[in-house]
């Protein structure tokens, strides 16, 4: 239970919408210092301030209970039905005091049940409603008991018939209202999901999982620009799968594909969480690999060439064995991406020349013309 839990959107929300409330409260609270002014409110002062006392006194629990974090142990953390039955029950308090002038304080109450429009189901609604009606019914009842003399007992049971049809109306209305609502929401979040899909998809390689080339273009980018910054290097292996063909060749090229699948899972794993992995296209794959030298390349690429080697592959033939040879380069300042990706495509090719399954690092860029 720390302040931290303010850091929570929902918290946040939950809290701005609390704080909404207590204006209503603070409304309540003027409109009875008000009627009790204009002698409407049958109370001393000191009853007063201990009735507003009480009310403030719990109005101040919710807003609490959120920053506290306290409620979210409930099933319901915005406690908007709690919120609204402690309204309910303070305004039929303060009716009991009230005379001549109910119907102004009862107007008053269908704002408190608007901010059930929230969260509240049919059921809470129907079930606030029911306390308002029977909690009007015993003010009416104490009423014509204690203070008959000053009451209409049949104007005030016309009023209570019509304020349960009112409520009941209004609960049906304020339900279908919440249900829109979180209709709504749903519908957002559904599209904000299939948003988040698309673009995964759009720079995601779709046969691998690993990224395309398109995004692993925009990640060289970024990496150069940081270098650029100064104190920061980083490179690159261009990997290429040996005698690939043959693989399609003699089991097909969904035997292919699951090559490919599992030589992506493998080289994936052994990265870093902080270096990248792209599909470049048909089976050859580039790994970025972040706050890395040229001098310091050569482990994680021969980490990766040994890593292929000894994957297995029983779902074709036991006996079959996949190799890649990999270029290494390191990015030097002032070269372009595309130089880089030369630079490495370079050394990728003498390896597959010097009898493939190995590591070659790139020579150094040719040095700028002054």
């Amino acid at each position: 239970m720390t302040f931290a839990t303010l850091n929570d959107p929902q918290q946040v929300l939950r809290l701005k919408r609390n704080l909404l409330a207590l204006a209503g409260g603070a409304v309540h609270t003027l409109l009875c210092w008000l009627l009790w002014e204009w002698n409407f409110f049958r109370a001393t002062f000191n009853e007063f301030l201990g009735l507003a006392a009480v009310f403030w006194a719990v109005n101040l629990c919710w807003p609490l209970l959120i920053i506290c974090g306290v409620n979210r142990r409930f099933k319901d953390p915005s406690m908007t039905l709690g919120q609204i039955s402690w309204a309910t029950i303070a305004i039929m308090i303060s009716l009991y005091f009230v005379y001549e002038m109910r119907m102004v304080v009862l107007m008053y109450y269908l704002l408190v049940m608007t901010f059930g429009a929230f969260q509240l189901r049919l059921k809470g609604f129907l079930g606030v409603s029911a306390l308002a009606i029977v909690g009007y019914g015993v003010v009416i009842l104490l009423l014509t008991i204690n203070q008959r003399e000053i009451i209409n007992p049949r104007v005030e049971y016309v009023q209570w018939l019509t304020f349960a049809v009112v409520m009941t109306c209004f609960s049906l209305m304020g339900a279908n209202l919440s249900a829109l609502r979180r209709s709504h929401h749903r519908q957002n979040k559904q599209l904000a999901e299939a948003l988040e899909k698309i673009n995964r998809l759009v720079i995601t390689d779709e046969l691998t999982g690993v990224w395309n080339r398109r995004h692993i273009l925009r990640i060289l980018l970024a990496q150069k620009a940081l270098a650029e910054r100064g104190d920061y290097q980083f490179s690159i292996c261009f990997i290429d799968l040996d005698d690939f063909k043959r693989v399609n060749d003699r089991f097909g090229h969904s035997a292919g594909d699951l090559v490919l699948q599992k030589t992506a899972g493998c080289l994936r794993d052994e990265l870093r969480e902080i270096d990248f992995l792209a599909r470049f296209g048909g089976e050859e794959f580039v790994a970025v690999l972040a706050q890395t030298p040229m001098a310091a390349a050569r482990a994680p690429a021969e980490r990766l060439r040994r890593g292929v080697q000894g994957l297995e592959f029983p779902e074709l033939d036991n006996g079959l064995k996949i190799t890649v040879s990999i270029g290494v380069a390191g990015y030097e300042l002032g070269e372009s991406v595309d130089d880089l990706l030369q630079r490495a495509d370079d050394a990728l090719y003498q390896a597959k020349s010097l009898g493939r399954d190995r590591v070659e690092l790139a020579a150094p860029p040719p040095p700028q013309p002054a």
